[in-house]
């Protein structure tokens, strides 16, 4: 574990460097700009790159499988969650945590949370009010605590199936997801509440994917549901973990609606009709950051944003069905829909992007155990993927935001370099998945 530790920090060191000079300075103005950007890709690359070397190319020394000393990796994720948690009460109140904050001081003054507000969130959002009254930090350390907590159901649960990835490839896939700046920025750092949604996504897929049992199928979908209420997201998985072999699975639907009504029940008896209205601000808002509309709107002069809402759910239909009928079971779909279905979404925020670096360990591990579809072309081009979220997030630390200056044009170039990457990703995927000698030792029950 120590060989392991050494190994994984030696890639990891100049994406934390970078990161602990965000949080002092950050310049959207030349030469700071171009040095920054240029250091940003290349500590990404070599984090990716190291994990790529660590996964294909690289036995660390003594490595074996065999079982994890329980008392050092419950050290190791105690350590890690109390430097986490510390790096987020240090850093305050930052981004949107301030918004939070206010639509917070709203609600614990009796008033309507979304009106009035910019609040676009759901039920469940509100409730972290009373979190917020014991300590204006203590939402954001609890994000923070989410954080770890998932990264390391992901990075060390069972599958469900023979694990064969080392103790120190689920150490590895655990400090350079859970640990990357993308993650420490959007959650540690920005306290964004995708983290909700995010970690119920993934909690989810582990428990069909892992447990299978009839109670981990309930709580699956109440955890779901519950990710839900924060952010309307997670409803795009739900077909995905609903139905197997054409099979409907009765008890996640059960878990799922049973907590949705309970939840919307309570929400719409304290606040009436407004409980609708983040849905209605989804619908609304204007293309950013990594959606193409963004692209074709500040840089090309088109604004398509209209088609945005209709082609997300044509891409979700059409992709959901494809899987389906390819049979590749719930994990492989749910990731593959969410990221078709995102990738046409004209807000196209970075924090989103989130459930991939939480799922990542687990996908990464399960289908190196039973599946051929993690060839190194394959997982080389979802690290450059994954690597580029990684920079376009510590890039925008580092630039102040991306909102003036030389920094500026990242915020709507980003856009067409994700395009691009994410279709080479997406045909490499499809054409694998389509060929003959595709195998996945689909672990999934039908429900009963």
């Amino acid at each position: 574990m120590a060989v392991a530790l050494k190994e994984i920090m030696f890639y990891m060191f100049p994406s934390w460097v970078l990161l602990l000079i965000s949080l002092k300075a950050c310049s959207p103005s030349m030469p700071q700009v171009a040095v920054f950007s240029i250091l940003a890709i290349l500590a990404s690359t070599w984090l990716f790159y190291g994990l790529w070397r660590i996964l294909y190319c690289k036995s660390i020394a003594g490595d074996k499988l065999q079982p994890i000393n329980v008392y050092n990796m419950m050290l190791f994720l105690l350590i890690n969650a109390s430097l986490v948690m510390v790096f987020s009460y240090l850093t305050g109140s930052r981004h949107d945590y301030v918004a939070y904050i206010q639509q917070w001081e709203v609600i614990l003054r009796g008033d309507d949370p979304w009106l009035g507000t910019d609040n676009a969130y759901g039920p469940i959002h509100n409730l972290l009010a009373w979190i917020y009254m014991v300590n204006h930090l203590l939402p954001k350390l609890f994000g923070s605590l989410l954080l770890v907590a998932t990264g390391a159901i992901s990075a060390f649960c069972q599958l469900g199936i023979e694990d064969k990835s080392t103790s120190s490839q689920r150490l590895c896939l655990f400090a350079s997801f859970v640990l990357s700046p993308f993650a420490l920025i959007t959650v540690s750092l920005y306290a964004n509440n995708d983290i909700f949604p995010a970690a119920a996504m993934v909690l989810s897929i582990v428990g069909i994917v892992s447990f299978k049992s009839v109670p981990s199928r309930i709580i699956s979908g109440g955890l779901l549901a519950i990710g839900t209420m924060i952010k309307f997201y997670p409803l795009i998985i739900i077909p995905s973990l609903s139905v197997r072999r054409g099979s409907i699975d009765w008890a996640f639907i059960s878990g799922l609606f049973g907590t949705l009504i309970t939840i919307l029940m309570f929400a719409y008896d304290r606040w009436g009709k407004s409980v609708l209205i983040p849905l209605m601000f989804a619908g609304s808002r204007g293309s950013k950051h990594l959606s193409m509309f963004n692209f074709t709107r500040n840089v090309m002069g088109l604004n398509l944003d209209r088609f945005s809402i209709p082609l997300m759910l044509v891409v979700f239909a059409t992709t959901t069905y494809f899987l389906f009928k390819l049979n590749v079971g719930p994990l492989l779909t749910s990731i593959l829909t969410f990221a078709a279905v995102l990738s046409f979404y004209k807000v196209g925020h970075q924090q989103f992007f989130l459930f991939f670096f939480l799922v990542g360990p687990f996908a990464i591990r399960y289908f190196l155990s039973c599946s051929n579809i993690l060839t190194s072309k394959v997982s080389a081009l979802f690290f450059l993927w994954i690597g580029f979220l990684n920079w376009y997030q510590l890039e925008y630390s580092l630039t102040c935001g991306m909102w003036q200056g030389l920094a500026k044009p990242f915020r709507h170039w980003g856009a067409l370099l994700y395009l691009m990457i994410s279709a080479m990703l997406a045909l490499t995927i499809l054409k694998k998945i389509t060929a003959k000698n595709f195998m996945l030792a689909d672990s999934s029950v039908s429900s009963t």
